[in-house]
């Protein structure tokens, strides 16, 4: 999105003020790589763990420098005319990526990085094998169920693709979570630089991490700005899904404005994600009561909490948002709180972008992508397995590795600093179980939680709850009165593709499958007996390998997409994992299940199930990238500590 006109009318003094806001760090890779310019080479780099947090530099006067030099190539940039510029030699792209992230990127994983920095944004996408759509496409029907994050992916894909598809919303609006979440202080956990698709990297959020109504507006620019508003039916929920083994194709029964219909595709892609129905608790006397009662996910609107009395039941992510905020003008906020949660601070959370670091995305060449590809590599396999793989050799009764340790010891810096002056709250916002466990909550360093905690109308409450009456809630044996209950309790993040009915081959139901131990998916995507079909944020996907959330999704969107690209191409019908694949990725998923600290018994928490994760994901995000690239089953050429499935032997076509 950069203007051009912008940049030739900016004044030396702006483009200056500017640079004051860029990242050092990705200065110095993308000036090697611009102008070649060696003397970044020995810059040493300094500690930060986290983009926008920390000293990017070890010596303020080579970020100094760096800055300096990113003004003077901006300002020859602007008096050239500010052309199309080329990101220069390929053989520079390693050290400059290195030079980016801090650390030496091996030469073969330099296409993934590549891919990340998103210089070509349709890198995830379909490329035919003769450079066009083949006439078979257009008989090739696809399903679509949701457009979150994923489903418009999708959705985007398939039409840059020339497949035909239709996208079931049961909603009247597109963004899925984020239509539905909109309750006071909803926010997402993932820088906004890294919560975009990478066909729209660019596109310019206003907040490191956005709340919901920015999310949302995103969502609906790239309904309208890649034109797939005419392929979706909103109001319209998929009930059923039936396979046809004499046609290969599959059966959907659905329910919208026209009343129940059925339809035949060739495949199906579920986009539901796993944090998309509401759990409800089940405490006695919940029908009794005469005020409002609701599942932050299903905020009514009209509700005003102004000079209420409010219960926010649950302490998870979204009853730790939302407790700050409705504590502003609340009467009274009880956070009634089964057990805490470790809080991760950041001084960017709730903060607005500089506007010259919006600037600079729109004005300096290539500049957000070497943001994103900081992004990335900031948050790259090894420094993911620090904080969440189980060391043997630790001995800590509050930890399981030295850094689990390291964020352990800073969250509670970080606690006691803000509860320092109350030891009775400090006490009870101290978890007993070490971080990692249980899913952490970003919150911001100057308004969280723990500030609200402070005021004299908030109070937790961590006795559980008796009862629930006509008038409010009963704890301790104290009645509390209330004129609104909000229950933060979770979602049913066990239950994929609940409640549609889901049978393949030979009329099994998918839940038969998965009764014994849990759900569980190849690749996060399929599962054996049921083919053309491919689940986005589906079993074992919950990323804890490296990069963000929105790059694993992608990929195994590209996985399936690319399966469909390989069964029109070669004109055949069907295709799904084997049995034996099936099981020999679950035992892989299994074993380093073992490592991982979310296992750890003392958190209560949604990550496990039948002794073992249906949600989360342990394999690092590069292990992953190879295998949901390469769906043919072409010979492997890089050793993955014999790991890497081969896909010709997993994977069953007719």
């Amino acid at each position: 999105m950069n203007e051009q006109n912008e940049l030739l009318s900016a004044s030396d003094a702006q483009i200056d003020d500017s640079m004051q806001y860029a990242s050092p760090m990705v200065l110095r890779g993308l000036l090697y790589q611009l102008t070649g310019d060696k003397s970044v080479i020995d810059m040493p780099a300094g500690t930060s763990a986290k983009f926008g947090v920390g000293k990017e530099m070890a010596y303020e006067s080579d970020a100094d420098l760096l800055k300096a030099k990113g003004a003077a190539f901006l300002k020859a940039y602007r008096d050239s005319g500010a052309g199309e510029l080329d990101i220069g030699p390929p053989e520079r792209m390693r050290r400059s990526l290195s030079l980016t992230a801090g650390h030496e990127i091996p030469e073969n994983e330099l296409h993934i990085w590549q891919e990340e920095a998103a210089l070509d944004r349709w890198a995830r996408g379909v490329h035919w094998t003769g450079g066009a759509a083949p006439k078979a496409a257009q008989d090739f029907q696809v399903a679509v169920i949701g457009t979150g994050i994923s489903g418009l992916n999708v959705a985007v894909q398939l039409k840059q693709a020339g497949i035909p598809f239709t996208v079931f919303e049961k909603n009247p609006e597109v963004g899925g979570s984020w239509f539905e979440n909109r309750y006071p202080g909803a926010r997402v956990d993932t820088s906004s630089r890294g919560y975009t698709h990478l066909f729209s990297y660019d596109y310019p959020y206003e907040y490191s991490y956005s709340p919901r109504d920015h999310n949302l507006k995103y969502f609906k620019w790239v309904a309208d700005n890649f034109n797939i508003r005419s392929n979706i039916q909103f109001n319209t929920e998929v009930t059923a899904m039936h396979w046809d083994e004499a046609t290969a194709k599959w059966t959907l029964k659905s329910n919208g404005p026209s009343g129940p219909e059925t339809h035949e595709y060739n495949a199906v892609i579920s986009c539901v994600g796993f944090l998309s129905r509401p759990q409800m608790p089940v405490i006695e006397g919940m029908e009794s009561f005469t005020g409002d009662a609701f599942h932050l996910a299903a905020w009514p609107d009209g509700v005003d909490v102004k000079d209420k009395r409010v219960a926010v039941v649950g302490s998870g992510a979204s009853g730790y948002q939302t407790t700050p905020v409705i504590a502003e003008t609340a009467a009274h906020t009880f956070l009634f709180q089964r057990q805490p949660n470790w809080c991760l601070e950041d001084e960017i959370y709730l903060k607005k972008l500089p506007p010259q670091t919006l600037w600079l995305d729109r004005n300096f060449p290539y500049y957000s992508n070497y943001v994103r590809f900081r992004i990335g590599a900031l948050m790259s396999p090894e420094v993911a397995k620090l904080g969440v793989t189980i060391d043997p050799n630790f001995v800590d009764p509050h930890a399981r590795s030295l850094g689990n340790k390291y964020t352990r010891d800073m969250c509670i810096d970080f606690a006691t600093r803000k509860l320092g002056s109350r030891p009775d709250l400090l006490e009870k916002m101290i978890p007993k179980f070490p971080p990692m466990a249980s899913r952490p909550i970003r919150v911001d360093s100057d308004y969280s939680v723990y500030d609200a905690l402070l005021r004299d109308n908030v109070s937790l409450m961590t006795d559980g709850i008796d009862r629930i009456t006509p008038k409010g809630i009963v704890s301790a044996g104290v009645e509390h009165e209330l004129d609104i209950i909000a229950f933060a309790t979770g979602f049913r993040a066990n239950d994929f593709l609940w409640p549609m009915e889901v049978r393949g081959s030979g009329g099994v139901q998918i839940e038969e499958v998965w009764q014994k131990d849990g759900p569980r998916a190849y690749l996060g995507s399929m599962v054996a007996g049921f083919p053309n079909l491919f689940m986005c944020y589906g079993p074992t996907s919950n990323n804890f390998g490296g990069f963000t959330v929105v790059d694993l999704l992608e990929l195994v969107a590209q996985f399936a997409l690319r399966c469909i690209q390989g069964l029109i191409e070669n004109e055949k019908r069907s295709v799904e994992v084997s049995d034996e694949g099936y099981w020999r990725f679950a035992a892989i998923l299994d074993e380093m299940d073992r490592q991982m600290i979310y296992m750890d018994p003392r958190a209560n928490n949604y990550y496990q199930n039948h002794g073992r994760s249906a949600v989360n994901g342990p394999l690092d995000i590069r292990r992953m990238w190879r295998w949901l690239n390469d769906p043919a089953g072409s010979p492997p050429t890089e050793s993955d500590a014999g790991l890497r499935p081969y896909f010709g032997e997993d994977l069953v076509v007719g």
